[in-house]
């Protein structure tokens, strides 16, 4: 069980940085401005994504521990 506790907190790790940074810099090279609610909820996406997964990780951890 701890290979997919670490699998789901490596996804998470990779997925903050590129959803809450990258992809808001993607989207302006494409000449497509995202306004400060949008770049906001964007980085709060990239911050619940991690938060997400360290909330599965547990409740996996804690539902096959027994």
């Amino acid at each position: 069980m701890e290979v997919i506790v670490v699998v789901l907190m490596s996804i998470g790790l990779v997925l903050a940085p590129v959803i809450g940074f990258f992809y808001p810099s993607w989207r302006q090279m494409q000449g497509k401005d995202l306004s400060q609610k949008q770049l906001y909820g964007i980085r709060a996406l990239g911050i619940g994504v991690l938060l997400l997964m360290y909330i599965l990780s547990q409740i996996i951890k804690i539902l096959f521990d027994t």
